[in-house]
């Protein structure tokens, strides 16, 4: 048995204070995590349930970079509005890039692909969802500070092409 890591995906961003962060889907010995690094050391920030869901989160994460514009919603942290009817953040592209004026129209053209960094109803557990698959659940993230981390490196690596307010 090999002890040898594979990278699924990997992305590099700068943060607002002009630290420069990485993120990446990594896979060893058959387990599957969202590993974080922005001073020299690599942290787990969250463990895939799966191969399947590794993959998919490396997948919605190139997707959403690829994309020109998509739709945030959410507050700064996990935790923001968690009473609210939709807690967490989640970010939201179209399938395929639409030529439409209409923002509603381009941003969910012929479908979504959809990433919800979610809290428990108790705030205990912090869920990496993709509600447009099933199973929708794909990680658990090990702390609401790793899960604000990921919403962190997420909104600097796709900068300011969200539609809608934080």
């Amino acid at each position: 048995m090999s002890n040898r890591t594979e990278i699924i995906g990997r992305w590099t961003a700068t943060l607002p204070d002009e630290v420069t962060a990485h993120v990446a889907v990594a896979a060893n010995d058959g387990q599957y995590a969202l590993i974080y690094n922005d001073s020299g050391d690599w942290d787990a920030l969250a463990f895939a349930y799966d191969e399947e869901s590794a993959r998919r989160i490396a997948k919605l994460i190139a997707h959403l970079v690829a994309m020109p514009e998509h739709l945030r919603i959410g507050g700064d942290t996990i935790l923001s509005d968690a009473d609210a009817d939709h807690p967490g953040v989640e970010w939201i592209a179209p399938t395929e890039v639409v030529d439409d004026p209409d923002p509603a129209v381009r941003l969910t053209g012929p479908g979504t692909r959809r990433l919800w960094v979610l809290p428990s109803t108790d705030g205990d557990v912090f869920g990496l969802l993709n509600p447009d698959e099933e199973p929708r659940d794909i990680a658990e993230f090990v702390s609401a500070p790793a899960a604000d981390a990921f919403i962190a490196f997420l909104d600097a690596l796709l900068g300011d092409r969200a539609y809608g307010e934080k």
